[in-house]
Parts: C-alpha cells; structure tokens; sequence
C-alpha cells in the first residue's frame, strides 16, 4: 500500500457512535442497580426516626448510643421511652409520633466490654444507671459498682432489663410516685422492653488468629512451622502434616480450638515415629 494510504487515515482512540453504551460500563451499573434493589428498609426503624431495635448480646457494642422502649403491647412497639429526671430519677415518657426518634434525657451511652455480659447506662446529665435500696432507678453515681450494672435477656424476640444486685427486672408501669423501678423476679409483659440504637449494625467479627482463617491444610501447614526445632524456612519439605482428617480441623478452626487440636495431632506423630 502507497505511503500515501496510511497518512489518509485518522488516527485516535477508539470512539462509539452517539447513544450507544460504554461497554466497560453495562456490568457496573447493572451491579449496582442489583444492590439497590437488594436493600431492605426495616419499617420499625423508619416509624422511630432511625432507631433500629437491637435483637442480640452480639449487637450489644461500647460506646454506641442506646433508648429504652416500652415493649408492652400487642405491636411490640409504643414508641414510648424511659427518661431520665434531673433529680436523678426516671420516669415513663410521652408517646413519639411515627417518623420520630427519642429525646435527649431518652438517650443514653452504653458501657460495655466485648468479653462482659454485663452493661452500664450513662445518662446525658454524666451520672451512670443503678438500682437504689427502695428499687427505685437511679443516677447519681459517677462511678460503676455492682448497682450500676445490668442484664439484657433475650428469648424469643423478646427483651428484659435485670438489675445485677438485686436481681430484679426492670418494669415498664411507673410507680405510684410516677417513677421506674425494678419490681418483678420474672419477666412478664409489663417488663418487656426494646433497647434501641442509631448505630449501624455491623457484621460479624471474626476473632480468629489469621493462621486460623487459613485452609484446613495452610492452618495445619502454619502451626506446624511454628513450632519445629528448626528455624529454617524448609519451604513446605521434609514437614511432617497428617494429610487424613481435614474435617477435624475446619471443625476446630470454626469453633477457636485450632491451635489446641494441632499441638495434641503433633505430638502424637512426633511420639507415634519413636514407637
């Protein structure tokens, strides 16, 4: 082809005619599209201002905010919520309108450590929750004691809130006084509530060690290496590895007893080659 052939034709990137698609682009938006459609609005949350109600221990995380709800009922939710006085006591508040979350002296910092069942309330006044010696719920106290501690049980979607000293189960009908206290040894329908938050749920943790969240054979691999005689790198040889029983090993790498099972199965072939 003449020289003159190839300088008659444009040079430049590859350009589509108009009102067609990008190609590298069709996938994304049609997975993006998927996820939108995949998100679930929970309506409990959206009638209490973005208050989701908490199910769980699991969901129970330090520093998040938290409300007391008023459970009884046949919805399960009054949008009603325990509030804290400033004279240091508490009382049953005025019902929320569908859309609204709960007020400040409604809202409360949770106290909590990942390996404790037990929790603590602080109050927007800076005093901690607890229990005084007439039942009565309280916050005076700018220190945690046993009084200032608290159970949450959950059973069967339901939520009950127990005084660690007494122990004794919050309940929602105000004393005569027009106060909180904790009454009953069992959890009845007076003494249902829901704890509530505005932090967004996370997933699961996993707490394993990263050896842990290996394969079956890595895991097995790693713990070996870990604990030869040799300090030398041996590149996978001469490491002496069971190659039967990988069940086992998911199944102790699923419940965090990894490490225990592969000592035991090591010294076992290291005693099994003097026999």
């Amino acid at each position: 082809m003449p020289g003159g052939d190839y300088n008659a034709v444009k040079s430049g990137g590859l350009k589509l005619k108009a009102g067609k698609k990008n190609l590298f682009k069709v996938g994304k938006d049609k997975k993006k599209r998927n996820k939108d459609e995949g998100e679930k609005i929970d309506p409990d949350t959206v009638e209490n201002g973005g208050w989701r109600k908490i199910a769980d221990e699991y969901d129970m995380k330090g520093g998040i905010n938290v409300a007391i709800e008023v459970a009884s009922g046949e919805k399960g939710s009054t949008r009603t919520y325990i509030a804290a006085m400033d004279n240091g006591k508490f009382t049953i508040g005025f019902p929320h309108p569908e859309g609204e979350g709960p007020n400040p002296e409604e809202i409360f910092a949770l106290v909590k450590t990942p390996d404790d069942s037990k929790i603590s309330l602080k109050t927007g006044f800076g005093r901690y929750v607890g229990v005084d010696s007439e039942f009565q719920l309280v916050a005076f106290s700018e220190a945690i004691g046993v009084r200032e501690q608290f159970l949450l049980v959950f059973q069967d979607g339901k939520t009950a809130f127990q005084a660690v000293a007494l122990p004794l189960f919050l309940s929602t009908v105000a004393s005569k006084e027009g106060n909180v206290h904790v009454a009953s040894r069992t959890a009845t329908e007076n003494e249902m509530v829901n704890i509530r938050t505005d932090a967004v749920k996370e997933g699961p943790v996993d707490w394993r060690s990263a050896e842990d969240r290996k394969s079956a054979r890595d895991c097995e691999t790693a713990y070996v290496k870990m604990y030869q005689h040799s300090k030398v790198d041996l590149k996978n040889r001469h490491i002496a590895i069971d190659v039967k029983d990988r069940k086992g090993v998911k199944k102790a790498q699923a419940e965090g007893s990894a490490h225990e099972l592969l000592l035991d199965r090591r010294m076992k072939m290291k005693s099994d080659r003097y026999c």
